[in-house]
């Protein structure tokens, strides 16, 4: 176990000094901003933009996955009972009818109410995409401009590097 630790420092120092070397171009950000909001922005040195951009995308998009959840299961249970109401209206009393009417308005509601929030998450989702990419076409700084502020102490560290042959985002934190 004594003889692997000096070795783990020298792989650890190579790849800080690989990491280092790796230049990001604005093209490179622009293509990790494409897949995903932030990743573009954080490995040219823009971290807090970058993470904001991200968590924004991150925070609609689940948003907008749980109201359109919740909004088919209750369509399925609205359906269901309208078909219910029709049966009972041929059939029933009136003051079952009414009542029913009556829950089946507040439902109709809640169903308005959660398609307004999906369709409003996915609008905010499009939009921090859209502004993602117009951020790394128009803002991002230079490959030398980049290294710059990859050269500032700092407690977050985001770079790019190769995994496997296949480019990756390198998130470290300094305690």
């Amino acid at each position: 176990m004594l003889l692997l630790q000096p070795l783990k420092n020298v792989m650890a120092q190579q790849e800080e000094e690989f990491v280092k070397r790796t230049v990001i171009s604005k093209t490179d950000a622009l293509v990790l901003s494409a897949v995903f909001p932030g990743l573009g922005q954080m490995t040219v040195g823009q971290k807090y933009k970058g993470m904001t951009l991200f968590l924004a995308e991150t925070v609609s998009l689940i948003l907008a996955v749980n109201a359109n959840e919740n909004y088919n299961t209750k369509l399925k249970v609205y359906n269901r009972d309208l078909n219910d109401f029709y049966d009972m209206k041929n059939r029933g009393s009136y003051t079952k009818t009414l009542s029913s009417y009556k829950d089946l308005k507040s439902r109709n509601d809640e169903l308005d109410n959660l398609n307004s929030i999906r369709n409003t998450a996915l609008i905010v989702a499009i939009g921090v995409y859209a502004y993602n990419i117009f951020d790394s076409l128009v803002f991002t700084p230079s490959a030398t401009e980049s290294k710059k502020a990859e050269g500032i102490d700092s407690r977050i560290k985001v770079s790019s590097t190769m995994i496997d042959r296949n480019p990756a985002v390198l998130l470290s934190k300094r305690f």
